[in-house]
């Protein structure tokens, strides 16, 4: 990586005395506190307007020590423009209104050492679209879990569960409510490993085992994927999931390629495919 690319990740030259964090700064810290991990085309889809002005916005951020940079993506190969924000120390205070919350970060946040940025960005990529696809039909993500947030949900009440989904939600839509688990493949799994989690999540299925306390009657399992082989091969891996071992329509698969930040109503659209049949679904149905 050039010496100038590395500089990005340096606090150097100290930031303007008359910068005072604004209403728009906090609301781009508190949703990278909430995403975990934002690209900067992700966070200027969040916030659009200039583009310059974002850019400026984020780094003098950066600097004062309210987000960071990741230094895993240093070893990426990424554009001039693209870079990758977390929440910092500083910013937690703001993103968090109880200090107990901050300190639980602290807590957490020590605990991450290299994430897998690629893949927390695949998570925040399909939010992303969502969240600004659903307005548009009426629509609203009611709740997002994930990471330690997700676990300790699935863990309360002393439950240990056999596995901790990439991400599940709320969508209140059309006077309905859809709840789903999300999973972000990047084809590292075997099959016969991902078919023991899609077995998992029907064995929850079957046996209702979160319906209580995640507050759903039903739910469905997204599994979005890298590729578009990787895709149609965990689909068919998938039929022998349920008990029948038929295909059930409990499993939607996507292409992350399919949806895109320029089109996010695209997320909603027929581009799913389920373990049932082989007909392309939307997303609500």
């Amino acid at each position: 990586m050039s010496e100038h690319k590395l500089q990005r990740f340096v606090r150097s030259g100290a930031a303007s005395g008359q910068f005072r964090i604004q209403p728009r700064d906090i609301a781009l810290i508190r949703d990278i506190a909430s995403y975990q991990f934002l690209s900067s085309a992700q966070i200027l889809a969040l916030h659009p307007g200039s583009r310059r002005n974002l850019q400026r916005r984020l780094t003098l951020l950066f600097r004062l020590g309210y987000v960071e940079r990741p230094l895993a993506q240093k070893d990426n190969s990424l554009p001039s423009d693209f870079l990758v924000y977390s929440l910092g120390k500083k910013g937690a205070s703001l993103a968090f209104a109880d200090k107990r919350d901050v300190q639980t970060w602290v807590r957490r946040n020590a605990k991450i050492s290299s994430p897998n940025l690629a893949h927390a960005l695949m998570v925040s990529q399909f939010r992303t679209a969502l969240m600004l696809a659903l307005p548009k039909r009426g629509g609203e993500v009611a709740r997002w879990l994930q990471g330690y947030d997700l676990k300790d949900e699935l863990t309360a009440k002393g439950r240990s569960p056999a596995l901790v989904p990439d991400g599940f939600f709320t969508v209140k839509l059309g006077g309905k409510q859809w709840h789903f688990f999300l999973e972000a493949d990047r084809s590292t799994m075997t099959h016969h490993r991902f078919l023991a989690k899609m077995r998992t999540y029907w064995t929850w299925f079957v046996e209702k085992t979160y319906n209580d306390h995640l507050h759903f009657q039903s739910f469905r399992v997204l599994t979005i994927t890298n590729t578009a082989g990787r895709r149609d091969n965990l689909r068919v891996a998938t039929k022998s999931a349920d008990t029948r071992r038929t295909g059930s329509g409990l499993f939607l698969f996507g292409y992350e390629k399919d949806y895109t930040l320029d089109n996010p109503a695209s997320v909603l659209q027929s581009i799913w495919l389920s373990a049932k049949d082989d007909a392309a679904h939307p997303l609500f149905e």
